[in-house]
C-alpha cells in the first residue's frame, strides 16, 4: 500500500508537509510557481466574474463621427463644388520706378484676369488709378485718378525679389450716358474629390472553442467583451481614417485593388492652409494668428481646437497666467480652459488623448494641434454600418466548423474650404 501523510497530529503543534497553508494552493497557483510550494486540485482557481476594462477611457474624437449624419453617395467615387469669394487683389509681380509727369503706364502683374477695364485699383500709398487697358495676360495700363484738376504722377513700386505686391480693387467706375458694361462678373468654382474606402473587422471562434466559453467559461462576460472591443477599435478605425486617411489605391494581399479616402490632415496639406511651428511658450499667440487669418464663417462662428490634453493644458496656462488670479473664495483652481474667446471666433478645445496613441499617429501628432471648422466636414457613405456572424457548420449550409462575427462599413471624407481649418506644431 502506497505511503499517505498521516492524519494524525497533536493539535499543539503546526501542521506538516502537505497540511501547512503554504502548500495548499490552486493547481496554477502564480504563487506556488514562485516560491516553490505545492498545487492541489482540491482548491479551485478563483476568478473575479467580470473582467475589468483596462482600455483607455480618453476617446472623445470618437463623437466627432455622431455629430453631423453620414450622407450617402451612390458610388465609391464622388465629387464636390466650392464657389470662393470672387474678388482678388491685382498682384504687381516687377518694381515700378516712377517719372516726373507720367501718369499712365503699363505695369507687370501676375495675372491680368482678375481686374477689368474701367476699375478702380488702390496703389500701396493709397492713391488711387483706373485700369485703362488689359494690355496682356501679364501687364495692364494704369492711369492715375485725377483729384485735383492735374492727375498725380503715378508713385514708385517696389517689389521684393521673389515676391509680390498686392493692388486692392476698389470699385467699378461708369459715365452718364455710357452705352457699354466695362466689367462683367463671373466666378469660378472649384471641384474637389475623394474616394469611398471599404473596411470591415472580425473575430474567429472554432465551434468547440465558443461551446466552452458559453458553458464552461470562467468569466461571464469574456465573449460580450471581445465584441465591444472589437466594435471599438473599428470605430477608431473609422476616426483614425477620418484625420489621417491618404485618398489612393492600394493593392491587398489577394491581389485585389481597392480606394482609400483622404482625411482631414492630408487635405490640409495639399490644400496649402495656413500652418505654423511655433515654441510651447508662445502657442497662444499663434493659434489667434492662426484663427484670425482663417476666418470664413460669420462673426463669432465657434471652430474646434484639436489637441492633446498636454498641449491644451499647455494652451490653458498660457491664457490663465495672464487672465487670473486667485481669491480666497476660491475652492479649487481651475487650470483647464474650454473655450477662448478673441471676438471674431470662438474657439473649443477639444482633448485628443489618442493624438498621443502610437499605435494610431505618427509622434509629432502628439505636438500638433489642429484648428477645425467642423461644420465643412461631412463623413459620406454608400451603405452604412453593417454587423452579423456567420454560419456554422451546425446551422447548415456550410461546412466551416467556427463561427465569425463581423462589422462592416463604407466611409468618405467630404472637407469643404480647408481653407477656413489650420495647423499649429509645437516645437
Amino acid at each position: 500500500m502506497a505511503h499517505q501523510d498521516s492524519d494524525l497530529y497533536t493539535p499543539s503543534v503546526p501542521a506538516t508537509g502537505a497540511f501547512q497553508n503554504r502548500n495548499l494552493n490552486e493547481l496554477s497557483s502564480a504563487y506556488a510557481n514562485d516560491f516553490g510550494h505545492n498545487t492541489s486540485a482540491l482548491i479551485r482557481r478563483i476568478t473575479k466574474s467580470l473582467i475589468f476594462d483596462a482600455a483607455p477611457q480618453q476617446f472623445f474624437d470618437l463623437k466627432l463621427l455622431a455629430m453631423k449624419p453620414f450622407e450617402n453617395v451612390d458610388s465609391d467615387e464622388w465629387n464636390f463644388m466650392e464657389m470662393g469669394y470672387g474678388r482678388d487683389p491685382l498682384q504687381i509681380t516687377a518694381t515700378y520706378t516712377t517719372a516726373a509727369g507720367v501718369v499712365t503706364a503699363n505695369i507687370t502683374v501676375h495675372d491680368s484676369s482678375v481686374v477689368s477695364e474701367d476699375t478702380i485699383i488702390i496703389l500701396p500709398d493709397n492713391s488711387k488709378a483706373t485700369v485703362t487697358n488689359i494690355v496682356n495676360a501679364t501687364t495692364v495700363e494704369i492711369t492715375m485718378l485725377d483729384i485735383t484738376g492735374t492727375a498725380p504722377d503715378i508713385p514708385t513700386i517696389t517689389v521684393p525679389a521673389g515676391a509680390s505686391v498686392n493692388l486692392a480693387n476698389l470699385s467699378p467706375v461708369e459715365a452718364d450716358g455710357a452705352d457699354d458694361i466695362s466689367q462683367y462678373f463671373r466666378i469660378g468654382t472649384i471641384e474637389r474629390y475623394n474616394y469611398v474606402q471599404m473596411l470591415v473587422k472580425a473575430m474567429r471562434f472554432g465551434k468547440m472553442e465558443l461551446f466552452k466559453y458559453r458553458n464552461a467559461g470562467s468569466t461571464s462576460n469574456y465573449l460580450s467583451m471581445q465584441k465591444q472591443r472589437m466594435i471599438q477599435q473599428f470605430r477608431i478605425d473609422l476616426s483614425n481614417i477620418l484625420w489621417n486617411g491618404q485618398r489612393g489605391e492600394v493593392t491587398l494581399a489577394n491581389g485585389q485593388v481597392a480606394k482609400t479616402t483622404g482625411g482631414i490632415y492630408p487635405a490640409l496639406i495639399a490644400s496649402g492652409p495656413p500652418a505654423v511651428s511655433t515654441p510651447a511658450a508662445s502657442v497662444d499667440s499663434a493659434l489667434e494668428s492662426l484663427a484670425l487669418s482663417t476666418e470664413f464663417k460669420a462673426y463669432g462662428a465657434t471652430r474646434f481646437l484639436y489637441g492633446s490634453p498636454t498641449q491644451l493644458h499647455n494652451l490653458s496656462q498660457l491664457y490663465k497666467r495672464s487672465a487670473t488670479r486667485y481669491t480666497p473664495n476660491d475652492e479649487i483652481a481651475k487650470l483647464q480652459l474650454t473655450a477662448v474667446d478673441i471676438g471674431s471666433s470662438k474657439i473649443v478645445f477639444v482633448p485628443m488623448r489618442r493624438f498621443e496613441d502610437a499605435a494610431s499617429f505618427p509622434a509629432d501628432w502628439a505636438n500638433r494641434l489642429i484648428l477645425l471648422d467642423q461644420e465643412a466636414v461631412t463623413c459620406v457613405q454608400t451603405w452604412g454600418e453593417e454587423m452579423g456572424e456567420t454560419l456554422n457548420r451546425r446551422d447548415g449550409g456550410t461546412l466551416q466548423n467556427y463561427q465569425d462575427f463581423w462589422i462592416s462599413t463604407t466611409m468618405g471624407v467630404q472637407f469643404n474650404n480647408p481653407l477656413g481649418s489650420g495647423i499649429i506644431d509645437v516645437t
